[in-house]
């Protein structure tokens, strides 16, 4: 099902027109479904690719299914963020928004977040009539994030891939695939219970 929004009609003059196109786009979806590869290119040049499935309501919840090489799961309830790896049996809990990482970068995307008000722009390349790849800084400086790059579709404002580079200098590519909107994703895709035999590590306490 793809969202055809109101900006389809305007031709993107300039990047703060694009920016606002992107913003509409996600701020008038409910859910997001996705197929993605992620590939991490470390700073040895060694690459590790990963595929899985995205899955987006709003306000705040989202599952990042990881499928292979490696089994393991992302989730967040809108309160907690939930990481499980059922091969060590251990469960990471962070409170929604303490949890930085390209998973996590997109908030714009899960309604928690604003693409103008969270993201700094630095640059921008138009690839072809339709697609722009646009570079962001964090606003503020970041013990995570360096830069972040959005390869966006102008005829609808979707992001196809997310480019992410840490301060550690990692590099991690996300293309998104088969993308699908306003489905009926039911809320206990978003609920996640530790199993009995997991450690549980609070990584974060609220305060």
């Amino acid at each position: 099902m793809a969202l055809v929004s109101n900006f389809n009609s305007l031709k993107a003059q300039d990047v703060n027109e694009v920016l606002e196109k992107i913003q509409f786009f996600y701020e008038n979806i409910k859910t997001l479904k996705t197929n993605f590869i992620q590939e991490t290119i470390f700073l040895d040049g060694s690459k590790e690719i990963r595929t899985g499935k995205l899955l987006i309501k709003k306000p705040g919840k989202f599952r990042w299914e990881y499928e292979k090489p490696e089994r393991f799961l992302i989730i967040s309830d809108g309160v907690k963020v939930f990481v499980y790896y059922p091969k060590e049996k251990e469960v990471l809990i962070y409170p929604s928004g303490k949890m930085i990482s390209s998973q996590l970068a997109l908030g714009f995307m899960n309604g928690r977040g604003s693409i103008k008000k969270d993201l700094k722009l630095e640059s921008y390349e138009i690839l072809s009539k339709n697609t722009w790849r646009i570079s962001f800084l964090p606003l503020k400086k970041d013990p995570h994030i360096e830069k972040i790059v959005l390869t966006v579709n102008l005829d609808t404002g979707e992001v196809k891939e997310f480019y992410f580079i840490n301060t550690v200098g990692e590099k991690i590519k996300i293309v998104f695939k088969n993308l699908e909107y306003n489905l009926n994703l039911e809320n206990s895709l978003f609920a996640f219970v530790p199993p009995r035999d997991s450690k549980i590590v609070n990584v974060y306490q609220e305060k």
